[in-house]
């Protein structure tokens, strides 16, 4: 009933769109949401909605994998264009082509990468009349609401009109009441980051923490669901919509922190909403949940050992790899002799992402080879590889790349028999090293924090949750689809396969023209 009462106000207010395909789409994306972690909510009854769905047989529930990194640049560019090698390492690196540190909540950043995805000739999801929320991408959206779009006032004054058209039908409450309800959020986010910084004796990122959770999380979620409802019930064809507010808090705060678990409580009711008029409305709408990653608990290395990365990497006394590590990294070439000729200055670049990081020692374009750095930077390799807190060191040798792990290295079909503590994914590491060589945007090295326990690891960045890296629960994603829809998305074993799955079935590619002499 509520379901039709909001499509009633809405219909009048706003003109249906002249595209119609064989079925709808709306995809939800969980940010950071494990599977691991649905199913404990589920059990915890915190997530009653979702229960109802998987128990009653109407969706179906699997893990899926997706590759590495596991980041959210990397499954979207994957998700939207499928990308098998998007060439996206991170949320943020030094980019070797811009010759810059570049992140993608930054707009002018992700609308860099958004157009050198889209020059690759790919078909998105989005092409052809569909609209996103929060993505970092726009990949051919119809509506301007993505990190990219975000880098052009102009485009986005252009599209403020047609963003604003009916949303005031599909408001779930009153002005007064939705203002009250922001007066005591903004009171409960104020007294809860200063009772965390008295406690960790740390201010940095809480402004910004702050600040997202009031604008990001409640207004801007809030305008997202409002304007999915809309599209809806104007009939666009393809919507997706991204969740991320877990995933914010979980950065700040912990994956498994009341704050973080709260969240899935508030998206399971936004869930049961969309899900009532996704059927409701004259073409019903496939409903399709997924996430991107899990998060693991990440213990600040700053907090630890009082040094960031870069000044345990950088600074000390001379070092030396060891013979099995230069043995390994060699592969029967014999040892290169020490390479100190002048070259172009370049600062080393350490960019901390979470629980792993990006090392770069060159501003060239090709990354260095394992047996350059070997004859280049001997000392910051053997700090790299000696360091308790780094569980595994990724750089590339010869054609293909290793891991070293505990002073042994490894290919990636050798890992099996690495000393990786059970919380790494085996799996997660060899799909990472295979496409290591062909990732030219990646660091020279690419290290990966220590397990600490159980499900948690060594972070490089000054954060309490973290993902990106190589742990099981950080490779094991979730999909959840109706049972009544014509596909299948069991047994996924890369985020690729889900964009040609969906794409067969909600995608309609006009058959390319081509000239006949």
């Amino acid at each position: 009933m509520w379901a039709h009462g909001a499509i009633r106000r809405i219909g009048p207010k706003v003109p249906p769109v002249a595209v119609n395909r064989r079925r709808n789409l709306l995809m939800v994306h969980l940010d950071g949401v494990s599977k691991a972690l649905l199913d404990e909510a589920i059990v915890a009854g915190r997530m009653p909605f979702v229960s109802r769905l998987i128990r009653s047989g109407m969706f179906h529930l699997d893990d899926a994998f997706w590759g590495a990194p596991t980041s959210t640049p990397y499954f979207q560019a994957g998700l939207l264009y499928g990308l098998r090698d998007s060439n996206l390492p991170a949320y943020a690196w030094f980019d070797r082509e811009l010759g810059r540190r570049v992140q993608m909540n930054t707009p002018a950043d992700a609308l860099e990468i958004d157009e050198r995805l889209r020059g690759r000739g790919r078909d998105s999801l989005l092409d052809g009349g569909g609209h996103g929320y929060f993505s970092l991408f726009r990949a051919g959206a119809d509506n301007a609401l993505s990190m990219s779009t975000l880098a052009s006032f102009k485009q986005m004054a252009r599209a403020f009109p047609y963003e604003m058209a009916g949303l005031s039908a599909a408001r779930t409450r009153d002005a007064w009441s939705f203002l009250r309800s922001f007066g005591r959020d903004t009171w409960s986010a104020t007294r809860e980051v200063l009772q965390w910084s008295r406690a960790v004796h740390d201010w940095r990122n809480e402004r910004a923490f702050l600040v997202s959770r009031l604008l990001f999380q409640r207004l801007g979620w809030s305008f997202a669901y409002s304007k999915s409802l809309v599209d809806m019930v104007r009939g666009v064809p393809v919507i997706y919509l991204v969740y991320g507010n877990y995933d914010e808090v979980a950065h700040r705060r912990g994956p498994r922190s009341e704050l973080a678990l709260e969240e899935l409580y508030r998206v399971d009711t936004y869930l049961a909403e969309l899900y009532a008029v996704a059927r409701s409305v004259q073409r019903p709408y496939d409903v399709v949940i997924f996430s991107d990653h899990g998060h693991v608990d990440s213990a600040p290395l700053e907090r630890g050992r009082g040094r960031r990365l870069e000044s345990l990497l950088l600074e000390g006394p001379p070092a030396a790899p060891s013979e099995d590590v230069v043995r390994g990294l060699c592969q029967g070439r014999a040892p290169p002799a020490p390479d100190a000729a002048p070259r172009a200055p370049f600062a080393p670049v350490v960019v901390e992402c979470g629980n792993f990081a990006h090392v770069y020692l060159t501003g060239a374009r090709e990354a260095l080879e394992a047996r350059t750095l070997l004859a280049r930077h001997p000392d910051i390799l053997a700090r790299a590889t000696r360091d308790p807190d780094i569980a595994l060191v990724a750089l590339r040798r010869g054609s293909s790349a290793v891991a070293v792990v505990r002073g042994g290295v490894y290919g990636p079909d050798e890992l099996d028999r690495a000393p990786l503590s059970p919380e790494f994914s085996r799996r997660a590491v060899a799909s990472l090293l295979r496409g290591l060589p062909a990732m030219t945007t990646a660091g020279d090295l690419v290290l990966f924090g220590e397990a600490v326990r159980q499900g948690g690891t060594v972070g490089f960045a000054w954060e309490f949750g973290s993902h990106g890296g190589v742990t099981r629960t950080e490779a094991q994603s979730l999909v959840l689809w109706p049972a009544d829809a014509p596909l299948d998305l069991s047994g996924l074993g890369h985020v690729s396969h889900l964009h040609a799955r969906l794409a067969e079935t909600y995608l309609d590619v006009a058959p390319r023209l081509r000239w006949v002499p």
